[in-house]
This record gives C-alpha cells, structure tokens and sequence, in this order.
C-alpha cells in the first residue's frame, strides 16, 4: 500500500512539471489491426476497443509503455498490474483479430468486468482518464459476447432472446451406451470396490442426497475422516477435471483414485479386480463390453466414467425459463437471477454454473482469515497439484446444478446453508455485504436450478430410484 500511495505522490509531481501531451504520452503506439476478413460488424468494433483500451495491460508484447513506464515504483506496479491482467484475461493477437475464439470463460470473464465496471481500474484512469469505457463501448461488447455465446452448440435448446445468456440449458437426453452405463451403474454401488466390502461409490456421492454425502468431509472405511468435502457427481461430465484441485483429468482417472486412497476406501487395484472376477455376472458383462482387454483396473473406471456421464440433471425450471418459458420463474427468482448475472457469474457460467476454471478463494477478502482455525493441507487447493505459489487457495469452480441439496457448502464444508454460503462468497470474492433481500434473491435463484434424474426431481430421489 505504501507503494501505491508514493507512486500517486509521483503522479501528482508529473502532472506538476510535465505537460500533459508527455504525461500521457506512449513510447510507441501498435498500428490498430483489423478483424480477419468475415468477421462480424459487432466484433470489428470489439477489437477497435480492445485495442484502443485494453492491451495495454492484458496482451504482454504488444504493450503500449507510458513515458513514467521506467521510472521508480512505477515500473515494479505497472510489471505487476501487466502480469496479474495477462493472467486473468491474455488478449493476444490472434484473439483480438479474430484469428482465433474466445472460450466461454474468456466471454464470462469480460462480461464479468464490464458489468462491475472493474476494467479499467481506479489508479490506471487517474493517469489514463479517456480510457475508461463508455456506455456504447460496454454496450457494443456486451452484445458481442451474446452473439458469441449464441453461436455455441450449448445454446441452441435456448429460446432465441436467452441465446446469449451466461447459463445453458441442459441436453434432455444423452446419447450414450446402454450397456456401459448399467455397468458402470452397479460398479458405482458395488462395496466390493472397497477393501472390507463396507463402501462403494456412492457411499460419498450418494444420488439421493445431490450426489454428494451432505456431510462436511468424507467418511472412509473404519470411520476415518476425509479432509475435505465431497463433491457432487451430478453433471460433472462438465468439469475441466475433476476432484476440488483438479488432480484428476477426466471421469475415469478420477474413480480410480478414491478406491485406492487409504483413508477412503482403501483397496488395493489388483485384489479389486479379483473379487470382481468371481462374480458371473460381471465376467459376462465385460467379456461382452471389453472382449480385448476383459476385466481390469482401466475397464472397470471406464465403466464407472461411462455410467457418471449419464448422470445430468435436466429440466429444471429454469432450463424450462431458458427453453421459453417466461411464466415459470417468480419475481424474485428473476431478481436473483439478474444479481447472480453481476456478481457471480464470471466463474459460475455454462451449462452447469461452474466447473470450468480455477479461481482464488478470497480475492476481495482473507477467506480463511475470516473463516478462522488452522490452515490444512486441503486449503492450498490447486498449489497441491502444481506446487506452484501462484495456485494456493485456487480451487475449481463447484457447480451450482442441484445446489440446494449439496449441503454443507465449499471445499471445507464451512458453509451449513446456502444463505450462509451466498453471504461468504459476496465479501470475499466481490468485497459486497449482500443485504438480507439480495441474499433470499440469489437463493431463490439457486433452488431454480434443482433438475431431473431418470425423470424425477432430484430433490424427490428415494433410495429404490437409484438402484
């Protein structure tokens, strides 16, 4: 903080002795690049704007330099504003001309930034004041984003004026192998997958209970207690990875591996395979799936990955308000829905509201300051995975799908309710004090999203459903 206050004391002085042409002046200014040909007419005017406005912090190598660029404080805060800018949002050539696409994030990250009038930020305007976007810009990009989103394979079940919004409606159905998910099906409640035969799959991700166990942490064999919270299994076919650091890559990396952990269920590969070898049924049904490989360790998890990929939850209300109908949501669901839009929807986007990124858990605020115990192993999040400084307390983005039931909330289970849990996240990623009406809204918003699993609400699943 020190820094920032003696690099303002040293704007004041330039703007003291240096004329303003200087002050503001570039040490080299890029030639505007134009979109690629075909581009639409909204997105030639986006790269205009973006290259007018925003690479100068978030494309590294193309970057315009002010003419204080070199001197004291200023060169340390500006490299750091540069490198955390490029990080969130790296705006490189082939981006801003069309060459190639933004992702979904990229779109929901911008989207983000406009609507909290966060880009560009307060100290870079006090020296760069006709920066700051106007309303036509904002509008202009934001309705280059709908039309982005609106291309999107997720969005063709939207009615054609919701096309463009954050969220998607879940497909209806899913066209996968009968045959592997009622394998993969038994498997996942097969406690033979354990080494005492006690746990199976859903013993933590109980499809009744959301899919996860609606308890803070995971409860092995003998009793033992996990380290951090389960998360659901209910549409996390849309998880860039999976587990809450995102150590494993895909579904079937990730069932292999709580089998195996010693304080869930503890088995060991070869004698689960073993046991499974002795049941007629599943002799017959791998020799008629896997007839090259039979039954084994990577037969079983793909098995297992092919029945979680059936597990999509859809037709809640509001898919059904995104497929056109208006009526369905009440007044303060779509009040929720619109503070959702503001506030949280740069990481919970998608047809899932998440599991796409990873993001910092407290960038506003000290989550685990105000959260208050000892720091665990489990709190470092991806810095588990990649030992990297920059990744500590990153986690991936939960998905919000079937929220209400997949209580207690956050990776640690602090959170006991969803009102809690909307409050925490509210301080601590966007520094805001939601009042207790734009907390019951958000909420309201979030029991819209509660879908159907083989034609049930999920909510109303009874043991005999699953099975």
């Amino acid at each position: 903080m020190k820094k920032i206050y003696l690099f303002l004391l040293l704007l004041v002085a330039l703007t003291l002795f240096l004329p303003i042409s200087n002050l503001l002046g570039f040490s080299g200014k890029n030639e505007p690049i134009p979109a690629v040909p075909g581009s639409s007419q909204n997105f030639a005017a986006v790269t205009q704007i973006f290259q007018n406005k925003c690479v100068d912090c978030h494309s590294p190598g193309m970057t315009r330099m002010p003419i204080y660029a070199d001197f004291p404080i200023a060169k340390q805060l500006m490299a750091n504003d540069i490198e955390k800018a490029s990080a969130r949002l790296n705006l490189s050539k082939q981006l801003y001309s069309g060459e190639t696409s933004f992702t979904p994030l990229m779109l929901a990250r911008l989207e983000g930034a406009i609507r909290n009038n966060s880009m560009p930020p307060a100290i870079y305007l006090l020296m760069h004041w006709t920066d700051n976007l106007t309303a036509d810009e904002k509008q202009i990009i934001l309705g280059w984003i709908a039309d982005e989103r609106a291309k999107s394979s997720w969005s063709s079940d939207s009615t054609k004026v919701l096309k463009g919004e954050p969220v998607q409606p879940l497909p209806l159905k899913t066209d996968l192998d009968a045959k592997k998910v009622a394998l993969g099906d038994k498997l996942f409640h097969d406690p033979l997958l354990s080494r005492d035969n006690t746990l199976n799959c859903a013993s933590c991700h109980n499809l009744t209970k959301g899919g996860t166990d609606q308890s803070k942490v995971a409860t092995g064999i003998r009793g033992q207690q996990g380290p951090i919270n389960s998360p659901t299994v209910y549409n996390a076919m849309y998880n860039i990875a999976q587990f809450w650091d995102g150590r494993a890559k895909d579904l079937q990396e990730q069932a292999a591996g709580p089998v195996a952990n010693p304080m869930e269920m503890g088995a060991q590969w070869d004698n689960v395979v073993e046991k499974l070898k002795q049941v007629p049924d599943y002799q017959i049904a791998f020799a008629d799936l896997y007839a090259e490989q039979g039954l084994t360790k990577a037969t079983v998890t793909d098995a297992i990955a092919g029945f979680e990929q059936s597990l999509v939850t859809p037709n809640s209300r509001f898919d059904q308000y995104l497929r056109g109908n208006n009526d369905i949501l009440t007044a303060d669901e779509k009040a929720g829905y619109d503070l959702f839009k503001d506030n949280c929807a740069s990481c919970h986007f998608g047809p899932v509201l998440g599991g796409l990124s990873f993001e910092r858990m407290g960038v506003k605020q000290d989550y685990f300051k105000l959260r208050g115990g000892q720091l665990t192993e489990a709190d470092n999040g991806r810095f588990n995975v990649t030992k990297l400084e920059k990744d500590r307390h990153f986690f991936k983005v939960p998905v919000l799908r079937n929220i209400e039931l997949t209580h207690p909330y956050f990776h640690d289970g602090s959170a006991g309710n969803l009102s809690d849990a909307v409050r925490i996240m509210g301080k601590v990623q966007q520094d805001k004090n939601f009042t207790t009406e734009e907390t019951d809204e958000i909420v309201a918003f979030l029991k819209t999203l509660t879908g159907e699993y083989k034609g049930k609400p999920v909510s109303q699943l009874e043991s005999e459903d699953v099975k």
